[in-house]
């Protein structure tokens, strides 16, 4: 974990009493404070003139090697090399017109146009010389340029010795030649190689020779180790905030633990505070989070102190035991829709909260949990989790003959007090016994189990469906066929490969009455195509539908020469041989919003026909009541990262009892060099209104970059009720400005992915096999 300005390391090393001289400049450039590896060049940067003889250099080699056209030897004191001539020393090389070397004062002299070549550095100056009893090196009118990564600058002296390096009239910049967007300037840099610490004296931040910002002392790691600092600040504004700024600092701690302190100003709100501390051990990582708003200054509401605390924790006890925590509070359901989060997004409408100890043995896998759901908004309270422990054999035990035995068993105790059922305790058992058999061109599995399920239900009031204990036994039998075909074809004219995958399955599992059990973890899961496969069509165990079906599926697939999926079409029907009856009852006496029958037909298709275009699809059909449950599609164009176009349309019928229709556009495109527009819009097709829009402009130079971002999103209110849709809805309109200079500040994040995953509908690429 590291977080640095400038990170730059010189360093000078003299080989015994004899004159070999090897000096290795060799600075870097982070990117971000945090982790992050050294900026790679660019192709804005061209290729360094290396000379040849650089390739030949063994950097273990410890002799010094001086070729010239003339040497002399004067009164056995003093050597002239004149030249041209190559000095050469392990991996570095010094070019000169004229050499000399004084054997009386141990120094060595180059002048007339010096060349210093290294694994990193070129270096260009008037003048060397070198102190050889003092361990000293200086060059004059010194210009220096790094070779493996951006960054140059000049230094009026350059010396280093055996206490550090000191650069005299020093300026850098990642920026390259001829391109002044921005330097740093500074009187004097003193560089201490062996505490990892530089300085500097009369610095100056230069933006097209313009200085903005003079810092009359400032330090700076030069090596892997961080240092305590002020980050670049961002800057936005919105209807709700008003202006927001923010102005991170950060602390360096310890080599394994920092922090960082944001203080946050928003004209219409007040000053917040926003921290992060992060550790990392041989066992632990983690980080702890928290944003703190004492007084809410918006008169519409009395918030009064406002909060979001967070805590991620993973430890790695040894290979067996694995623990993990992800928590996260807030102080009102509002707050989040309101003033945002580095933590979660915007639209969030749940907060997931859990904390899971894991055994991975030979034989037994085993995951104690406590788990929970924070509802926001004027919703029901969701059941919590306390505790919920998970038993499952590893693998499967042989029986002989191919036959299999694997096991299952599940205890959880929940826990709501708002609901009827305040508190239930269920213990679940699954033996299962299977017998595969597998083939290249087959694959078939034959599948029994026993369901055991047992509850105890601790009701607030007595209830004429719920039963305080409940018991329930059932068996289940899945027969799964599938058979793999392929054919040799062409795809527009090249050779491809075609392959045909039909599949059955046969599922029976018998009716038992549910109705006496409350729901406590249990929902209606999708159905799409590989849903049509599922055995439960619920999540959880509350519920296990009843069923007497055939499912009949197919997926034919084309691969190019170089196995990319260029089409794939799947279709699925579910033939129900009896009716089911298990119904999912939102609420005890309340009909079901989706009936046990619905969904039976899913379809889903890929289409990648050229390199650039993919189109994406899906659709489940109820065919008994000839209506549509649910579709989706999309045209995604994507030439590179800075050429993205997607059209998309997404439709469900029961989304919380609700239906919904949603278009949408979103797309990147270069209009300028190094200009770069973003925009998107997504509408409600069913209300006629906007949901949300975003257009955004950047500009990225080799060295720097500039953001300016405008949206305009409908305002979540959680406190109305999801159906509301006669409501009038609020709008809020809001501009974000970023601005950095590569290698000077925090960079990471700042490409066009990012602006596209801004809002409440993120680009997400086409799902493609070979992605």
């Amino acid at each position: 974990m590291k977080r640095t300005l400038l990170n730059q390391w010189l360093l000078l090393a003299f080989a015994g009493t004899s004159p070999a001289i090897w000096a290795d400049v060799t600075p870097q450039v982070e990117n971000s404070p945090r982790v992050a590896d050294s900026a790679p060049v660019q192709l804005c940067y061209p290729k360094a003139d290396i000379p040849a003889i650089m390739a030949t250099l063994d950097k273990n080699d410890d002799q010094l090697r001086i070729d010239s056209n003339k040497a002399e030897l004067i009164d056995n004191q003093t050597a002239e090399f004149t030249g041209p001539l190559q000095l050469t020393y392990r991996d570095t090389l010094l070019t000169a017109p004229m050499a000399r070397v004084s054997k009386i004062d141990q120094s060595m002299f180059a002048d007339g146009g010096i060349s210093y070549y290294s694994s990193a550095l070129k270096v260009s100056s008037s003048s060397f010389s070198a102190q050889l009893a003092e361990n000293k090196v200086t060059m004059r009118d010194a210009e220096y340029r790094f070779i493996s990564q951006a960054g140059r600058g000049y230094a009026n002296e350059m010396s280093a010795s055996d206490q550090g390096v000191v650069l005299n009239q020093a300026t850098f910049s990642t920026c390259p030649e001829g391109d002044n967007g921005w330097a740093l300037a500074a009187d004097k840099i003193s560089i201490n190689a062996e505490d990892g610490w530089g300085e500097a004296w009369g610095s100056v931040v230069k933006i097209k020779d313009i200085p903005v910002l003079y810092l009359p002392y400032m330090t700076y790691p030069v090596n892997d180790k961080r240092k305590t600092g002020v980050l670049f600040p961002k800057i936005g504004s919105s209807q709700k905030l008003g202006l927001d700024v923010e102005v991170p600092y950060y602390l360096n701690l310890a080599d394994n633990y920092d922090a960082t302190l944001t203080p946050r100003y928003m004209s219409q709100r007040g000053t917040q505070l926003k921290s992060e501390f992060r550790y990392l051990t041989s066992q632990h990582q983690g980080s702890l989070y928290l944003e703190y708003l004492n007084k809410d200054q918006d008169k519409a509401a009395d918030f009064g102190k406002r909060y979001l605390s967070h805590i991620s924790h993973l430890a790695d006890f040894n290979d067996r035991w694995r623990a993990t925590v992800d928590f996260t509070d807030i102080s009102d359901d509002s707050y989040l829709t309101e003033l945002g989060s580095d933590i979660n997004n915007q639209s969030d409408t749940q907060l997931y909260r859990q904390a899971t100890l894991s055994y991975y043995g030979d034989y037994v896998r085993s995951d104690l949990q406590m788990q929970g759901f924070e509802i926001l908004g004027n919703y029901n309270k969701a059941y919590a989790a306390l505790p919920q422990l998970n038993l499952s054999s590893t693998k499967p035990l042989e029986l002989g003959g191919g036959l299999q035995f694997l096991w299952l068993g599940q205890y959880a105790h929940f826990s709501n007090d708002s609901q009827l059922v305040k508190a239930a305790d269920r213990l679940h058992l699954e033996p299962t016994v299977r017998l595969p058999y597998n083939t290249a061109a087959l694959e078939l599995l034959f599948e029994g189990s026993l369901l055991q399920t047992y509850y105890q239900q601790d009701l607030q009031l007595p209830s004429a469906v719920l039963d305080k204990s409940v018991q329930r036994s059932m068996p289940k039998l899945s027969m799964n066929g599938k058979l793999n075909f392929e054919r040799d074809t062409s795809w527009f004219g090249a050779n491809s490969l075609q392959t045909l995958e039909p599949q059955i399955q046969y599922l029976y599992i018998p009716y038992r009455d549910q109705r006496n059990i409350g729901l406590f973890d249990t929902a209606r899961l999708q159905d799409d195509y590989y849903g049509l496969f599922r055995q439960n069509r619920y999540s959880g165990l509350d519920r296990i539908n009843d069923t007497n079906q055939l499912t009949l599926g197919w997926t034919t697939r084309v691969y190019d020469q170089l196995d990319t999926e260029r089409f794939r079409f799947s279709m699925g029907q579910i033939l129900f041989l009896d009716e089911p009856k298990t119904e999912f009852e939102i609420a005890p006496g309340q009909p079901p919003a989706i009936a046990a029958t619905e969904s039976i037909f899913a379809a889903e298709t890929l289409l990648h026909w050229q390199q650039r275009w993919f189109l994406n699809g899906g659709v489940q059909y109820d065919s008994e009541t000839k209506r549509m449950v649910k579709s989706s599609v999309s045209l995604d164009y994507r030439a590179d990262d800075k050429k993205i176009f997607q059209l998309n349309h997404r439709y469900s019928r029961d989304v919380s009892s609700n239906e919904i229709a949603q278009l949408g556009a979103l797309g990147t495109m270069p209009i300028a060099d190094k200009w770069q527009a973003v925009a998107s819009y997504y509408r409600d097709i069913n209300n006629h209104r906007m949901i949300e829009a975003n257009v955004g402009f950047q500009y990225e130079s080799c060295c720097w970059a500039i953001r300016l971002v405008a949206r305009r999103q409908i305002e979540t209110n959680l406190d109305l009720a999801i159906d509301n849709f006669a409501h009038p809805v609020k709008l809020d309109s809001g501009i974000a400005l970023r601005f950095v200079l590569k290698g000077f500040g925090d960079s990471a994040g700042f490409d066009v992915s990012d602006m596209l995953s801004s809002g409440i509908f993120g680009y997400r690429r086409p799902y493609l096999l070979n992605n």
